[in-house]
């Protein structure tokens, strides 16, 4: 994060051609030849030492007196006395007790790049981690270093605190505080949560709400803005975890080169969210901004220096700048009132990069607290609720469309049930006029036809006699197919054997008074497929006919009516032992009609005489539809 504020002056160093930043480039701090004061310490309050000698040493054991020793103001930056020194340096302060402590003390060191080691009296104290390659990476921990009261003595005091360097560049030492341990743990725990437990809290929430983010955008892949703000969100919390760990888990060029990936990375796919915000997509920044992407670490594997990584930062800060601009024009064109959550999330993070910048050129102190890894987190929880207000907006559309969708429907289902209703009405109407039809179509193919016949028969002239025994047969025959028309209407479709039982119930009778022995030879039937109303009325007329010719013509005294079923036929057959037909018979209207029948059924009619005596009437009905015409009674 202490590199991020770096980027803003990347144009002006561009401009100015490679100029090293201001402090860097002022003139080196004058350092004083004469020793710092002796500072007087009470026993029960914590005393700031701001003055300092400092000498450059490499030894693990403080120098002596007669070293080169330096009198200096704290905080301390190396680079200013001592440009691109690398290695180790002490810095001495002298106090004064006025007894030896009866209690612990303890010597806190706020900030101190990179790590340090506290000596009292010429006693070495514990330290934190490494002191040799790699050093502990404690530039962003506060260190307390415990003293027991046996290493005080009354009177003059030195303390000695090593210093060492590590890979950043900005090493130096604030301000330390000395007094009692109690007191000074207080004070060490709040700065260690500034700088190190709050921080990875910060890490943790913001790493949370990029996996929610996330989880968002893999359920919805057209929100591709909310794709980059997660993983910025993922990249920026993992980056600052790795810029602030002390022991990192690879060599520390990697680890630091990382740090700057990831929060280069994170940065750049802000600009790209900034630049999407408020619909459509601008192509060339998103463009530009991938290129870095890919460009931007092989730019510093080839010059790993701060220049290149300020350069890097300075274009995407140029880049965002823009982006920042686009996204406040689309909240003003748009009216967006929650669009005010995403300026102030970009007004605390300009606030926030001004004073951690503030910091890096040292106009505010060395041990000021850095508070873009809090603001980070609040940042993304902003955009977070410009998220869940654009949810709300679209459930709440969502309910008024489904609430005018059930409306329209309900008003649909309604005219559809209107409609039903007069369909149905129309049908049952069509269906009251088709049957009043079919009954009059009987009536005059069946008993119309017989009492004309009848009629006719009683039409003779005064010479001739009326052949009543033949009018009665007519009559009977009008009677019979009368019943036989409503004993149809009972039928079920499909049900041939019921059709054939009133066949016999109401023939029966007559043939036995003929003296013809009717046999029945008919199994149990499976429903006829096509055996629809209007065709077993048709079946029922066939064989009516055909009994009334064996009845009246046959000269038959045995009438065998038979049914068989296999996989593609029903076959009708009423066989008797009569006449039969000769070969000169030409067929009459009666057996003309029959035909007829049979071929609007698709059914094969056949009358096949018999070698010993007699015909059979054999109806073979198709089990399946073969594309015949619709039947009517007309036919």
């Amino acid at each position: 994060m202490r590199r991020i504020a770096w980027g803003v002056l990347a144009l002006l160093w561009c401009c100015l051609g490679g100029l090293r930043p201001a402090w860097a480039g002022a003139t080196p701090q004058a350092l004083e030849a004469a020793a710092a004061p002796t500072v007087w310490l009470p026993l029960h309050e914590v005393t700031t030492l701001d003055a300092a000698c400092l000498v450059v040493g490499a030894g693990a054991r403080p120098p002596d007196d007669d070293a080169a020793w330096l009198h200096a103001r704290l905080p301390h930056l190396w680079s200013r006395t001592h440009p691109g020194f690398q290695g180790t340096m002490w810095y001495r302060f002298k106090v004064r007790l006025p007894s030896t402590p009866t209690d612990t003390w303890a010597v806190h060191l706020p900030r101190v790049v990179m790590n340090a080691q506290v000596w009292v009296n010429g006693t070495a104290m514990a330290y934190t981690g490494s002191l040799v390659d790699p050093v502990t990476r404690n530039w962003y921990t506060p260190l307390l270093v415990n003293v027991p009261s046996s290493a005080w003595v009354p009177g003059d005091n030195v303390i000695h605190v090593r210093v060492v360097s590590g890979q950043l560049r900005r090493h130096g030492l604030a301000p330390i505080q000395v007094g009692p341990a109690a007191q000074l743990a207080q004070v060490h725990d709040h700065r260690r949560w500034l700088q190190a437990d709050g921080v990875t809290v910060a890490n943790i929430a913001l790493f949370a709400l990029g996996v929610v983010m996330a989880i968002i955008w893999l359920r919805d892949r057209a929100q591709v803005s909310v794709g980059y703000i997660s993983a910025a969100a993922l990249m920026w919390s993992t980056g600052t975890s790795v810029m602030v760990a002390p022991n990192p888990l690879s060599p520390v060029v990697l680890w630091e080169n990382l740090a700057f990936f990831l929060t280069a990375w994170s940065l750049l796919l802000i600009c790209m969210y900034y630049y999407r915000y408020g619909g459509g997509r601008v192509v060339w920044p998103e463009r530009l901004a991938w290129i870095m992407i890919v460009v931007s670490p092989a730019a510093l594997l080839m010059s790993p220096t701060t220049r290149t990584q300020t350069i890097i930062y300075g274009a995407i800060y140029l880049l965002a700048l823009g982006g920042v601009a686009r996204a406040i024009y689309s909240i003003v064109r748009q009216k967006q009132a929650e669009g005010l959550w995403l300026l102030l999330g970009i007004g605390l993070m300009m606030a926030a990069a001004s004073h951690d910048l503030s910091i890096e050129l040292g106009w505010l102190g060395f041990d000021e607290i850095y508070i873009l890894p809090f603001i980070a987190p609040v940042n993304v929880c902003l955009i977070f609720v410009l998220l869940a207000g654009e949810f709300g907006r679209s459930r709440r559309a969502l309910h008024e469309l489904n609430r005018t969708l059930s409306a329209r429907v309900a008003q649909r289902e309604r005219e559809l049930r209107d409609s039903f209703a007069k369909l149905a009405a129309m049908e049952r109407s069509q269906a009251v006029s088709a049957e009043r039809s079919r009954i009059l179509q009987d009536m005059h193919d069946g008993v119309g036809a017989h009492l004309s016949s009848a009629l006719r028969q009683l039409q003779v002239s005064a010479h001739d006699d009326v052949d009543l025994p033949l009018v009665t047969q007519t009559l009977r025959d009008s009677l019979d197919q009368l019943k036989l028309s409503v004993d149809a209407m009972q039928l079920q479709p499909g049900d041939m054997v019921g059709l054939l039982a009133s066949l016999r119930y109401r023939m029966a009778p007559r043939l036995k008074a003929s003296g013809i022995e009717l046999v029945w030879d008919v199994p149990e039937l499976s429903s006829w497929p096509l055996g629809a109303p209007p065709a077993l009325r048709q079946v029922q007329y066939i064989l009516f006919e055909a009994m009334s010719n064996a009845l009246q013509h046959g000269g038959a005294t045995r009438l065998v009516l038979m049914a068989r079923q296999d996989a593609d036929h029903l076959v009708l057959s009423l066989i008797d032992n009569g006449r039969g037909l000769s070969a000169e018979h030409v067929p009459g209207q009666g057996l003309q009609s029959m035909q007829g029948r049979a071929a609007v059924l698709g059914a094969e009619l056949s009358f096949l005489p018999l070698a010993q005596g007699g015909l059979e009437v054999r109806l073979s009905l198709p089990w399946e539809f073969a594309g015949q015409s619709g039947l009517s009674s007309a036919a």
